[in-house]
């Protein structure tokens, strides 16, 4: 019997795609590119399952835009996060961003913008034909979305009552975007990241990362509350770009 899969839903948080989506643009700025060199941007050796769900999640928050067949490039609102000014055009886009998905935009209209705690959106999404570890999944990154937006955007103060109080295993279930492929066989193993991957090293003051086939590599010292809590903000959205396992050893 076929495994049940989750509705459509973005599987990385508005904040892990607002990194992602910069590394391209610094790049490439609004050019066209082939999907592949937008998976190699970010550190992937190609089109892999787990490239494809990122590239995915940054189309359905409006931060990537197909153009072509096989082309994308990085949207108009994406820039305006990055270089809009003044500064209520990116409060404006990351809105909007947080707005995009059309899950999102769902809840928002299902409860008119007053968004009651967790059990109730969960109730609205397992009636969407969500799996248990979807629903989490889901909750989790629009919670997240929401909350990003309530810090750095104009919207008005939705969710307060939301709470994730549970940590699903993102294993256990792989979403895709319907714009992006409707058909990716999960391989067996996540690919390393190839060893070619400047954009995503970093380097500020005396902590370093650097990241590569045989994995992430940290050093340095730091008796600087700011810079340590720059350099873990740093890791965290890393984090995205890397497969949820590490490679099976043969």
């Amino acid at each position: 019997m076929a495994r049940m899969r989750s509705p459509n839903y973005p599987t990385m948080t508005l904040d892990d795609a607002i990194v992602a989506a910069k590394a391209i643009w610094d790049k490439n700025r609004k050019a066209q590119i082939s999907r592949e060199a937008v998976a190699k941007d970010l550190g992937y050796s190609g089109l892999t399952g787990r490239s494809l769900q990122v590239l995915g999640a940054l189309n359905q928050y409006g931060l990537l835009e197909i153009t072509a067949k096989g082309l994308m490039r990085v949207t108009q609102n994406a820039e305006d996060i990055f270089i809009g000014f003044p500064e209520d055009v990116k409060r404006k886009a990351v809105t909007a961003a947080a707005r995009t998905p059309q899950l999102f935009r769902e809840i928002y209209d299902k409860f008119d913008g007053h968004l009651p705690g967790e059990n109730a959106i969960r109730s609205f999404l397992f009636q969407r034909g969500f799996t248990n570890d979807g629903v989490e999944r889901a909750l989790k990154n629009f919670v997240a979305a929401n909350r990003h937006a309530e810090v750095h955007g104009v919207s008005e103060s939705y969710g307060s009552e939301v709470e994730i109080t549970s940590e699903s295993n993102p294993d256990n279930e792989r979403q895709g975007s319907n714009d992006m492929e409707t058909q990716v066989k999960q391989p067996s193993a996540s690919p390393a990241p190839p060893q070619s991957v400047d954009a995503l090293f970093w380097h500020k003051g005396a902590l370093d990362f650097n990241l590569s086939s045989s994995g992430l590599a940290v050093v340095g010292k730091t008796n600087s509350a700011q810079e340590l809590k720059a350099f873990v903000e740093k890791l965290t959205a890393l984090a995205a770009l890397l497969p949820d396992e590490p490679p099976t050893e043969h």
